[in-house]
């Protein structure tokens, strides 16, 4: 260990810091109407640039591949995973580092899978296995935040599927088929959580993500309710999914609704024989008119702004998957051109703004001869998970010279400057650089804090102590 020196190391000092007011969301505040900003208003769309989101004053889209471009709305990525994954998980999570890489400009978030606690083709495709996709989330999770540690990652929505009194394999809540009544693999979505969180999930969220569909229940039945019935489908099904993580597991994390909505009858928008078709089989109880739907999704929003603090971003589905040639149920969740667009658009929103911080680490130069032009730099980050640019606005130093060697830049750019402290005697000497953060266009966010005051600081001092702490290595 080597001893505590202190050393004097000259008469001069220069300190470049930084100095503004930044406001921070209060912290388990009791829920009120239009509370700290924490939700995002978002869609799956057909097309994810689609201006019919923005238009609704919506911030947030669903893409299901890679991007080449900036959208005009935050964007969640799914990623389709399944059990196959896991016969190379090491050569899917290169492939997968390689992608955020490249699309970190682009995306602000990434789901890891769909539904993972169904057999279907779009859930696991094979029997769910709440470890074995733990494993895909975790190599995920890694691999993403190696590549843009500035990224949210999101499990994968889980289905509602309601309560099965069933254990198959080991698996408490699971069907399977010749089991009971069971028509083939699925898991009870509280025990697929639970199993999850037991083999160390919570590690590799930021946020969990869960489909809490509606079906026929208004969106502010409550679970246990007989609106909601016995299997507690209904949007605040959700409610239990968050003491099952904070009770049981202490897992105090967000919860992302990345898919959730209302069936429209088929009958109530012009087309009966839809109710035959094949896809809408043990749907028929679900449906709701086009009012319903426009009323409800509006209360859904409203009820997790007032009430759920630990909500995240809300996905409605779905936003423009009517066929009119086709139906496919999926199409009668849609939205678009019905009532529930213009009641949303007509919706009160308190969307989470862009939040640019800047700071800089304190330049200490410190020399007998002290230097004739001192530099430094100033960076751009972010609270909120959009990309930020920046240009500068003004400068203002009457007690020294200083320059700012750039007029504008991006979140990935320094703001550099020069100052000149040749001739200044003992004292604290300031200058101003103001500038303006937003995010990269076509984003039209609110901002917080756009416009900032950076303060260099030049202190001037007779001599410098420098203290030397001993190296620790584990």
């Amino acid at each position: 260990m080597m001893p505590r020196r202190w050393i004097p190391i000259g008469r001069w000092l220069l300190v470049i810091g930084m100095l503004f007011s930044v406001r921070f969301s209060p912290s388990a505040a009791p829920a009120q109407a239009q509370s700290a900003p924490h939700l995002g208003y978002g869609v799956n769309p057909t097309s994810a640039a689609d201006p019919g989101i923005g238009a609704m004053g919506f911030d947030w889209t669903k893409v299901f591949g890679p991007i080449g471009t900036r959208l005009p709305y935050r964007v969640l990525r799914r990623l389709d995973v399944d059990a196959d994954v896991l016969g190379n998980l090491s050569a899917w999570g290169d492939w997968l580092e390689n992608e955020a890489r490249t699309q970190a400009d682009f995306i602000e978030a990434w789901e890891i899978g769909n539904e993972p606690n169904l057999d279907a083709s779009y859930g696991w495709a094979a029997p769910p296995n709440a470890a074995d996709y733990t494993r895909v989330l975790c190599e995920a999770y890694r691999r993403i935040k190696r590549a843009d540690p500035t990224a949210i990652v999101v499990s994968a929505g889980l289905a509602p599927t309601g309560r099965v009194p069933f254990t198959w394999s080991g698996h408490r809540g699971y069907c399977a088929p010749g089991v009971g009544w069971c028509p083939g693999y699925y898991q009870d979505e509280r025990e697929f959580l639970r199993e999850m969180l037991q083999a160390g999930a919570a590690n590799c969220f930021d946020a969990l993500g869960f489909h809490p569909y509606g079906f026929a229940a208004p969106a502010t039945a409550a679970p246990g309710s007989p609106e909601c019935g016995p299997n507690d489908f209904c949007f605040r099904t959700v409610e239990v999914i968050r003491q099952i993580m904070v009770s049981e597991f202490g897992v105090d994390k967000p919860i992302w609704a990345t898919e959730f909505g209302w069936l429209i009858d088929p009958a109530q928008v012009g087309r009966p024989e839809c109710r035959n078709d094949p896809s809408f089989s043990g749907r028929l109880w679900q449906l709701v008119s086009p009012q319903q739907q426009a009323d409800y999704l509006v209360q859904a929003y409203q009820w997790a702004e007032t009430n759920w603090p630990w909500m995240g971003a809300m996905l409605l589905f779905n936003y423009g998957f009517y066929n009119p040639g086709s139906c496919d149920q999926m199409g009668f969740y849609d939205i678009k051109g019905r009532p529930a667009e213009t009641a949303l658009r007509n919706m009160a929103k308190n969307p989470v703004p862009a939040r640019p911080v800047w700071n800089s680490p304190q330049l200490l130069l410190s020399d007998v001869d002290a230097p004739a032009v001192l530099r430094g730099a100033f960076w751009v980050h972010n609270r909120s998970p959009e990309p930020l640019q920046w240009t500068v606005l003004s400068v203002s130093s009457p007690d020294f010279p200083l320059w700012v060697d750039s007029s504008s830049g991006t979140y990935r750019q320094p703001l550099p400057f020069r100052a000149d402290p040749s001739g200044k005697a003992l004292g604290v000497y300031t200058a101003t650089v103001r500038v303006r953060a937003a995010p990269w266009a076509p984003m039209n966010l609110p901002v917080e804090g756009r416009d900032q005051d950076l303060t260099v600081v030049l202190r001037v001092v007779p001599e410098v102590y420098r203290d030397y702490l001993p190296l620790i290595m584990r």
